[in-house]
């Protein structure tokens, strides 16, 4: 046994296989955007999520100045995408892939992901290295039709983008 250095932890978090998200906003005429795997549901009365988001991310001064931002829930088959947000070489044609479109707010909301989650901020809290996002969930839009091949969940897990076994 061991203590818990920061890399003690995020070595021990990579053996926890997450859903991978996009989050997106809008902010003065630019779309802003990263891949996360830090999204949780907080509440369905209201319908409210917990996004964590790292105070060196790029998209974090811009999603807490426009208030508002969309959880785009990706699929197996989105992981090109997936990669094209996580790196920050590609932030300037991240969304150049995929097919974009807006809910209720204006933030970006992903054609094809399993679901997208519009949300307001609600509330922002600093704890360590990260900031706290709750929203609240103002509209929804979902892949329609029969799950076909691609269409489950993307997964992150070892440091890589991963399907579900069948």
């Amino acid at each position: 046994m061991s203590d818990c250095s920061p890399d003690a932890f995020k070595t021990a978090l990579r053996r926890l296989a997450s859903g991978v998200s996009l989050i997106a906003t809008a902010h003065e005429g630019a779309r802003h955007g990263l891949v996360a795997t830090a999204v949780t549901s907080v509440t369905a009365d209201p319908p409210t999520l917990l996004v964590c988001v790292n105070r060196t991310a790029s998209i974090l001064p811009h999603l807490e100045a426009a208030g508002v931002f969309c959880v785009n829930l990706l699929t197996e088959s989105q992981a090109d995408l997936a990669r094209r947000f996580a790196l920050p070489r590609d932030r300037e044609t991240r969304f150049d892939l995929g097919d974009w479109a807006t809910l209720a707010t204006g933030a970006p909301a992903l054609g094809g992901a399993a679901a997208s989650l519009d949300c307001r901020v609600a509330r922002v809290m600093d704890y360590g290295s990260h900031r706290l996002v709750f929203g609240e969930v103002v509209a929804t839009a979902f892949c329609e039709g029969r799950p076909g091949e691609g269409a489950g969940p993307l997964l992150y897990h070892e440091g890589d983008f991963r399907a579900l076994a069948a």
